[in-house]
């Protein structure tokens, strides 16, 4: 089996992903610091070291020289953030294998793992021969029985063999980046990037620069250029979650990289070609928007060649016992408990809830189940569906009131409970949550630094 070495100043990050890992069978250790990183260089023999580009107490080129000192060197995957990509490409330039854009999915680094350590080719320890890893990007591996969501594995399965751009549409937390994962990484373009970009969590003045990078001087803080989004997608397929977000001039923009595959930098004239496959998704109505003027036609019909449309969860019946059941397998594993199964009268209430937030809602509500369970079953008392409204009734009309169990409320935990799924449903944008809880976005500040919530993005647009 693999040897990894984990290099990331984030403990809670470093422990999910070393649990994840050991449940395939690798063996992996980590490191918080550059002192730490390098004493388990000297001491111990990896295949692969996947490291943060922002090593506390050191940079990532000394790391490297550490690396290099093994023989024969392990593999180095590099993780960074948007505002430390030109330090990531010059250790690429130095010998890392590639880089994995902040913020990622578990599986999907578990992803690349897997290539740069079949690139390895390390005979009998190569990761392609570790059976039990399953890549959970095949649609087939998918979770879902109901007609509609193995209908979209199938469109998944074909689109994914062609160069044509993909429009996904459903509601939020249906998973349509894992549904873009999988189309590119099942592709001929699978060895090239595969670039995330949310439209709607960046101003309309940044989104710009984010997309097409910039030249230095270009404006006011420019004090270098940076590569843009497109430019980095460069051979593989750029996400653009959120699209009915871009305003007309960036759509334009858009439009003819489809179009031309070309664009320049913001603020230069050099034209830069790119070769990149778009795959769009939307939980809006593109149709409507068309029609107010607020998107453009000839770009929507670029972009949906093909549409893929995913269910809510609330209409896909037994899917929802198939994902709690793999919820609950993958948080115990995750903090090291023995979840034997889940009460009948839980798994009733997690059935009848009509689920606003779909899977993303259903999995963390998963995640503070095992955590606050103390035995070995999960019942109805630790889902704290407390602040969730009453199943649908039969008409169709729900009610507004808020549900109080009987055992009561700790009415703090609800509150924050309330921030984070109204920060998740706006994609972490503090003002569109502040609308959804209708209070000040002085308000909300003040509560999300009370509570301590924190998140990736808010970091990279400081």
């Amino acid at each position: 089996m693999p040897d990894l070495l984990f290099v990331d100043s984030d403990e809670n990050l470093c422990t999910d992903v070393c649990s994840y890992f050991r449940s395939t069978g690798m063996r992996v250790e980590y490191a918080l610091d550059f002192d730490a990183a390098a004493t388990l260089l000297r001491d111990q023999r990896f295949d692969l070291v996947i490291t943060d580009v922002a090593i506390a107490g050191g940079g990532i080129l000394d790391l490297m020289r550490r690396v290099r000192r093994q023989e024969p060197p392990p593999v180095v995957l590099i993780n960074s953030e948007v505002d430390t990509v030109d330090e990531a490409v010059r250790a690429v330039k130095e010998g890392a294998f590639g880089i994995v854009r902040k913020p990622f999915t578990i599986p999907e680094l578990m992803f690349h793992t897997k290539r740069a350590l079949d690139q390895r080719g390390r005979g009998q320890r190569s990761f392609a021969q570790t059976e039990r890893f399953t890549n959970v990007y095949q649609p087939t591996n998918f979770i879902g029985e109901c007609p509609e969501i193995k209908q979209v594995f199938d469109i998944v399965a074909r689109v994914a063999r062609t160069r044509s751009s993909v429009i996904i549409t459903g509601e939020t937390g249906t998973g349509k980046e894992l549904i873009a994962g999988s189309i590119h990484y099942n592709s001929e373009r699978s060895r090239g990037p595969f670039v995330r970009v949310n439209c709607a969590a960046l101003p309309e003045t940044l989104l710009e620069s984010e997309l097409f990078g910039y030249e230095r001087g270009a404006f006011t803080g420019a004090d270098r250029m940076r590569i843009g989004r497109f430019e980095q997608a460069d051979g593989g397929t750029i996400f653009l979650d959120e699209v009915a977000d871009m305003s007309l001039y960036t759509q334009a923009k858009v439009l003819r990289v489809l179009q031309e595959r070309e664009f320049e930098r913001v603020g230069g004239n050099d034209t830069i070609k790119s070769d990149v496959r778009i795959i769009s998704a939307t939980n809006k109505d593109l149709l409507q928007l068309m029609e107010e003027g607020k998107f453009r036609e000839d770009l929507y019909y670029r972009l949906n060649v093909v549409t893929i449309d995913l269910p809510p969860l609330r209409d896909r019946g037994h899917d929802i016992q198939l994902l709690v059941q793999f919820f609950v397998r993958k948080y115990s594993l995750a903090v090291h408990r023995r979840i034997r199964s889940m009460h009948r009268e839980a798994m009733d209430m997690l059935t009848r809830y009509h689920w606003p937030g779909n899977i993303r809602e259903l999995e963390n509500t998963i995640e503070r189940a095992v955590l606050m369970t103390e035995g070995d079953v999960i019942t109805a008392r630790e889902l704290r569906l407390l602040f969730a409204r009453r199943p649908r009734a039969a008409d169709g009309n729900e009610d507004d009131q808020i549900t109080l169990p009987p055992e009561g409320v700790k009415l703090e935990e609800v509150e924050k409970s309330l921030i984070m799924q109204a920060l998740e449903k706006s994609n972490w944008v503090q003002k569109d949550a502040a609308t959804l809880l209708n209070v000040s976005g002085r308000v909300l500040n003040y509560k999300i630094k009370r509570f301590g919530i924190t998140h990736s993005s808010w970091r990279q647009n400081r």
